[in-house]
């Protein structure tokens, strides 16, 4: 970070007539180009003493991830980002995820502008922004890439450079802007997270709508002043100008029967946040409403939320620090949910009337909604998420280090880790797959894998110089839980880091286990029991010698204790 000092005879509080000639001209419908926004925060970064504009890393599409950052006082060039979040209040807002969603990037310059003409935020908060967080597809904007939006004239696209979706990235890290993203995450530690969309799906009244962190994942102290404290407030500041909803979580069907919560897992932008304790939001600006009332609706939340920030300082730092102290105190941390159909709650909700009719292109029917005619309802919502797996906290993992692209990720979420300084044989607790189905069809580049069931088995394993061991008594252990827990639901071995454990190494000739195979039940009554009871319970596979050995094979010496065996043990 440059110096400003030199700077100084430019006065803080600029004219509006300035102001006004660092945006570049555009008509309502139309969005700023990447290259325009990052020519206004800079000019904003030689304007103004308390404003920085920094490059904080690199991306898949080439140009570096930026940050811009807003203080009261002037910046201090020598001073880290982790330095400058010491003690501070942190809003970190993130725009451009999906480049044709553009509201929010508009809407944050918009923002930073007005901070900056009124004298920055109070004392004590630190504003951080990234202008366009997907580069790649920023960069591809054109018309026509989104068919269910109302403008802006030109739109970004949603994959990235490697057309990636990068709101599906924050857990497996495909993407360079990921790990860009965790390094500046990781050193600011925001208390407030915002990440700014524009919807699918639905036909509705309103312009915006929001997804909280979902209550359920997040730390109970947060979780509680999420929903009694910072949200109804969020929702009573928006009601003056652009009345909001909870995110209509409806995919063809209208939402007058009810609609559940979204369920942010890790894998999102705020899933990921709240592993770390960031009250995240995600605002959804309506598709269909006018590009402009998109655009000042996003704005009015960032103001309500930099308000509510300033207000209540001092609770969202007692909420952070004590959701910090259950992490510590946690035996064990939620990592699975299913919808709790029993937590059913009213919503009043205007809604378009609506109608299905015959298609003209095919035998089917098409829904459409009447937007002159409006409905106030009341409808059933469903706001809460129970735990369907909870992962024990250990007391430590053991990591071999073959698995370096697990390590670094874990690294560059600052989890402390220590070599082992010889090979050394520890009893551990080793994790066997039991019941598992994998996926058919790529899903963001990965086939993914959905652990049913596991076994646990106490064993004394060998390990070697240079593997790592990791205390779970550090900071961002839920994190680490989340993401080695094979039960999680974006567990590493999910995303396919351990796939290939499922395949085994070494295998057999019938021909010649037929007779070890026989000596095995001449040798040990109980497994002729167990070897009856299995032809009862496959009556087809006895008629396979591959099948058949195969039961034997797994029982003997000769079968290799890796295979299904989770390469990542624990010490209970």
């Amino acid at each position: 970070m440059r110096s400003k000092y030199c700077l100084a005879f430019i006065s803080v509080f600029l004219s509006s007539a300035i102001l006004a000639q660092s945006l570049p001209e555009k008509s309502a419908n139309e969005a700023w180009s990447y290259e325009e926004l990052i020519a206004s925060y800079k000019q904003l970064d030689q304007n103004y003493l308390n404003a920085s504009f920094i490059d904080v890393g690199p991306t898949d599409a080439g140009p570096d991830l930026s940050l811009f950052l807003i203080q009261k006082e002037p910046f201090n060039s020598e001073l880290s980002l982790s330095e400058l979040a010491e003690g501070k209040l942190v809003t970190l807002i993130n725009n451009g995820i999906h480049p044709g969603e553009s509201c929010g990037m508009d809407a944050s310059l918009l923002f930073a502008k007005e901070v900056l003409e009124t004298g920055g935020p109070e004392a004590g908060q630190l504003i951080a922004i990234i202008p366009v967080y997907n580069i790649g597809g920023s960069l591809q904007r054109r018309p026509n890439t989104r068919a269910n939006q109302n403008g802006p004239v030109e739109q970004g696209f949603r994959g990235n450079a490697s057309n990636r979706d990068l709101n599906r990235d924050f857990i497996k890290a495909d993407a360079l802007n990921t790990f860009s993203f965790w390094a500046l995450y990781q050193q600011l530690r925001p208390h407030i997270f915002i990440d700014t969309h524009t919807s699918n799906g639905a036909d509705y009244p309103y312009t915006i709508s929001l997804i909280a962190s979902q209550k359920d994942k997040l730390a109970p102290p947060l979780a509680r002043f999420l929903e009694e404290e910072m949200a109804p407030a969020l929702y009573k500041g928006m009601a003056k100008n652009w009345p909001m909803i909870p995110y209509v979580n409806v995919f063809g069907r209208t939402p007058n029967d009810g609609y559940a919560a979204f369920m942010d897992l890790p894998r999102y932008a705020s899933g990921y946040t709240a592993l770390f304790h960031s009250l995240g939001f995600i605002t959804e600006a309506h598709m269909f409403k006018p590009y402009p009332d998109r655009v000042a609706a996003t704005f009015e939340f960032l103001n309500q939320s930099l308000s509510f920030a300033e207000l209540e300082e001092s609770a969202i730092k007692e909420a952070f620090k004590a959701a910090q102290a259950w992490e510590l105190e946690a035996d064990a941390f939620p990592v699975a949910w299913t919808l709790d159909s029993t937590d059913q709650r009213k919503l009043p909700f205007n809604s378009y009337d609506y109608s299905y009719t015959k298609s003209s292109l095919g035998n089917y029917q098409r829904l459409q909604y009447d937007r002159t005619k409006e409905i106030a309802l009341e409808i059933d919502y469903y706001p809460s998420y129970r735990a369907k797996a909870m992962a024990a906290k250990p007391k430590y993992y053991v990591i071999p280090q073959a698995w370096r692209d697990v390590i670094l990720r874990l690294q560059y979420h600052n989890i402390q880790m220590t070599a082992l300084d010889r090979d050394t044989l520890i009893q551990v607790e080793s994790t066997y797959l039991k019941d598992w189905e994998h996926q058919t069809r790529p899903y963001e580049g990965h086939f993914r894998t959905d652990i049913k069931a596991v076994k646990q088995r106490n064993q004394k394993r060998k390990f070697f110089k240079g593997d790592y061991l990791v205390s779970t008594d550090q900071a961002n252990s839920y994190f680490l839980v989340s993401v080695l827990d094979p039960m999680a639901a974006d567990s590493y071995i999910s995303w396919g880091f351990f796939d290939i454990i499922f395949q085994q190494k070494e295998y057999f000739s019938p021909y010649v286990f037929e007779d070890i195979a026989i000596k095995m039940l001449e040798e040990d009554p109980k497994l002729e029991e167990e070897f009856e009871l299995w032809k009862k319970q496959n009556p087809k596979a006895i008629s396979n010698a591959w099948a058949t050995l195969s039961f034997f094979y797994q029982k003997s010496e000769y079968y290799e204790p890796e295979h299904l065996r989770y390469p990542i043990a624990s010490i209970p």
